[in-house]
């Protein structure tokens, strides 16, 4: 240190003796000399550094250079670290609903199980707009594909007459994937062909015109729609309709048998009173021959029942009247007979031959009458 090596004594008054550029101070006190005056030359010394001897004194050392200052460190603070603070995001509740039931959108279409559509109609393009573009769409005379790599649900949406030629046209390795969205009863060609465990839907949805948007099948007593699917694809497919706004019950093959009955009935009934009745739309149907369509409700619904064990649930008749006026403009028909009046004539021909009453004679004697059978 400059200036340093002149002994100085000083005292807490304040007065430095000595001379020389530097000094050093002895004394007990605590109090920093800075600043002091050195005799009388008036000059003023700056305490550099002072030391603790071992007797206990403080020794403080000058000079006539003032030091450079240094910033005092600041005294190191513990700082907590800032958390911003969330308010907490309100608990909701939502009212469960039945299982496969669909409503408002609840995912990304991006998470649209694929799968491959055979028939390429009002119904199979409605399917494939539900889905992200990536499904496959086969076309009547398209082969299956060969390389088709991992499982998936494969919907056939063909006429019921055709059904056979698209499930042999199908390697036998995955029919298992098969879902079938045919209107009629299915379950003996199904279990000939050893198909009865695959999956089937009831599609209530109406698609007026080729690539128009569904209209889903809800009526006024049926408000959750009745759409219903059973079997291995049935999340899967459902899941489809309801991204897409559509509702449709995942439903026990017990329960589907329920409901494919009634539906066979609806198609039935409808069908062979409005074509017995001038080919009037199921609308008029509803309005005009509503007594007739009653009668015929019935004597089907026995033919179920009495055959197959199937209980409905009461108000069979308005059920199927409010889904009907759901489609009013739908025009009346009798075709796909084997799959739908055929199935419940064939019954009654059964009962004839056997020498018991015929089951439903209305239906069979309106269905003869249209000339109809082969």
């Amino acid at each position: 240190m400059k200036g340093l090596g002149v002994t100085t004594t000083w005292s807490p008054g304040g007065r430095v003796g000595g001379q020389g550029k530097g000094g050093v101070a002895r004394g007990r006190g605590r109090r920093q000399a800075k600043g002091l005056r050195a005799g009388s030359q008036g000059k003023e010394l700056y305490c550099v550094s002072r030391e603790t001897g071992n007797d206990g004194s403080m020794l403080f050392k000058f000079s006539e250079e003032k030091p450079k200052e240094e910033k005092p460190k600041e005294e190191e603070v513990a700082v907590e670290e800032k958390v911003e603070e969330v308010e907490p995001k309100a608990m909701t509740t939502t009212k469960k609903k039945p299982k496969g039931f669909g409503g408002a959108k609840r995912a990304s279409k991006s998470k649209v199980q694929p799968i491959v559509i055979v028939g390429a109609g009002r119904v199979g393009q409605a399917l494939a707009e539900m889905g992200n573009g990536v499904d496959l769409v086969l076309k009547r005379g398209d082969k299956f594909p060969s390389d088709l790599e991992g499982r998936c649900p494969i919907v056939v949406c063909t006429r019921n007459d055709v059904l056979e030629d698209v499930v042999y046209g199908i390697p036998p390795g995955r029919w298992e994937d098969l879902v079938f969205l045919q209107n009629g009863v299915l379950q003996p060609w199904l279990e000939k062909m050893g198909l009865q465990n695959c999956s089937q839907m009831l599609a209530y949805f109406a698609v007026a015109r080729a690539g128009e948007k569904p209209t889903d099948g809800k009526t006024e007593l049926n408000p959750e729609g009745l759409t219903s699917i059973t079997g291995k694809w049935a999340e899967e497919v459902a899941e489809r309709l309801h991204l897409s706004d559509l509702s449709c019950h995942v439903l026990n093959k017990e329960d589907y048998d329920v409901r494919m009955y009634e539906k066979l009935i609806w198609i039935s009934s409808f069908m062979i009173v409005g074509a017995s009745n001038g080919g009037c739309t199921v609308g008029a149907v509803c309005d005009n021959h509503r007594d007739q369509l009653a009668e015929v409700i019935n004597e089907l619904a026995g033919v179920i029942s009495s055959n197959y064990g199937c209980n409905f649930p009461p108000a069979l008749v308005d059920r199927l009247v409010a889904y009907g006026r759901s489609v009013a403009h739908f025009p009346t028909a009798v075709k796909e007979l084997p799959w739908r009046n055929g199935f419940f004539y064939d019954i009654s021909q059964n009962a004839l031959k056997s020498g018991a009453q015929d089951p439903a004679p209305l239906h069979t004697k309106m269905l003869e009458a249209l000339n109809v059978l082969a």
